[in-house]
């Protein structure tokens, strides 16, 4: 017979107040798993929100600097097409009357015609303020005004200037020089224009700019009287 006080396998041990007896202690050699001691969830910090003032400006520099190489690109193919030219100047005629120079006063009148021709297909020339001056080399002697004009394409105008000088002050070695090529029948001078002239294709109108003439060394020939020269190629610059 078996010992009843024997406990049978496989049910828990029952300790003397007849309660189940504790699971043994788990060997040391066994892990226990990883517990976080933070109790609260970890969250990454949110980005700070950008400034959008310099995205901007970046934006609009790039749109500005686009605008202006179309708009550059634009004007150059536009001046290319019409390829604007100066106009072509030139003294027809100029003369010397009614001079007179003794002790260092002179009186004396030029009278000059200028041939002005638009070499331009496609543009017209204005003219504004038109000045022209009379010098003995570098010496000025006298200027005038001209009237504005309009000049259309492929045109060929003439253009009247007077010069007078009315008991004018005049440097004595610049008279005496005059004096001295009027005795051997040839003086030369120099006549200068300048005037604001514009360019225009229909509505398009063109900057406008300073048009500088020098036609140097106009030799003039004749009696004392009168003395006449031309014609004469200008520089136009």
């Amino acid at each position: 017979m078996q010992d009843s006080s024997r406990p049978v396998t496989g049910y828990p041990v029952q300790n003397a107040n007849g309660c189940a007896a504790p699971p043994p202690p788990v060997a040391s050699g066994t892990a226990y798993p990883y517990v976080n001691p933070n109790p609260y969830p970890y969250y990454p910090a949110a980005p700070q929100p950008q400034n959008p003032r310099p995205t901007f400006l970046r934006r609009l520099f790039v749109a500005f600097a686009l605008f202006l190489i179309i708009f550059g690109t634009v004007l150059l193919i536009f001046w290319l097409v019409l390829r604007p030219h100066f106009p072509d100047f030139a003294i027809q005629s100029l003369s010397l009357s009614n001079y007179n120079g003794t002790n260092q006063r002179v009186t004396a009148t030029w009278n000059a015609q200028f041939q002005v021709s638009n070499p331009n297909k496609k543009l017209t020339i204005y003219y504004g303020d038109i000045a022209s001056s009379v010098f003995y080399k570098d010496y000025f002697l006298a200027e005038t005004r001209i009237g504005p004009f309009v000049q259309g394409t492929r045109n060929l105008t003439m253009v009247d200037a007077s010069y007078s000088l009315v008991d004018a002050y005049v440097d004595g070695k610049v008279v005496d020089a005059i004096n001295g090529d009027r005795r051997s029948s040839q003086v030369k001078f120099n006549v200068k224009v300048v005037a604001d002239v514009g360019f225009r294709y229909g509505g398009w109108r063109g900057r406008r700019r300073l048009l500088r003439v020098w036609c140097n060394d106009v030799s003039l020939s004749g009696s004392s009287g009168k003395m006449t020269g031309g014609p004469k190629t200008c520089t136009v610059g």
